[in-house]
C-alpha cells in the first residue's frame, strides 16, 4: 500500500481512538482509545523517519 494511504488510515484510527476515549464511560475503553491514538502518532512519526532515512540514503549513494 502507498505511504499516503497508510498515513491516512493511521490518522483515522487515531481520531477514532480519541473519540472513543472522549466518550468512554469506563477505564478499559479510555485506555484503549488513548493507546490507539498513541499508536497512530508513533506510527506516523515512524513513517516520517523512514522516509527521511530513505532520502538520506539515496543522496549519499550517488
Amino acid at each position: 500500500m502507498s505511504h499516503w494511504i497508510m498515513g491516512i488510515l493511521a490518522v483515522l484510527f487515531g481520531l477514532a481512538g480519541l473519540l472513543m476515549a472522549g466518550a468512554a464511560r469506563d477505564f478499559g475503553i479510555l485506555a484503549f482509545g488513548l493507546a490507539l491514538s498513541l499508536f497512530a502518532v508513533l506510527f506516523c512519526w515512524w513513517m516520517i523517519k523512514t522516509a527521511y532515512d530513505e532520502a538520506e540514503r539515496r543522496s549519499t549513494e550517488g
